[in-house]
């Protein structure tokens, strides 16, 4: 895992698997500057990218509007990365309602610490 922050943009980048981020892909907007991004051939995820992160980390809720737009058939493709240690490591949300929040809000700070 990699993960890169950007402090100009604001944007937090998650990256799961370099093996799997330098193969084809398809992005799944969850909302405006949430995106998801699962490897073509396998079902598995290979990059979380976050605008705004500041700003989403302080929002007590969130609404996934792009999970509510997906047809049913892709949300049941996704349901298990979107449940993914991986990804609940960084936001939550609930699949019947669209709402959730980013469940890691001091990354930011670990990852300062880190560097």
């Amino acid at each position: 895992m990699r993960i890169q922050y950007d402090p100009e943009g604001d944007i937090l980048e998650i990256i799961f698997n370099e093996q799997f981020h330098l193969a084809e892909k398809r992005s799944i907007k969850l909302r405006d500057g949430i995106i998801l991004f699962i490897s073509k051939t396998q079902s598995v995820p290979v990059q979380l990218t976050l605008v705004n992160y500041k700003k989403a980390a302080q929002l007590p809720s969130i609404f996934f509007d792009g999970w509510n737009r997906l047809e049913k058939n892709e949300k049941r493709e996704l349901l298990p990365i979107i449940n993914s240690s991986s990804i609940s490591a960084f936001l939550r949300f609930d699949p019947q309602t669209g709402y959730g929040h980013l469940s890691s809000p001091g990354m930011l700070d670990v990852f300062s610490e880190a560097v």
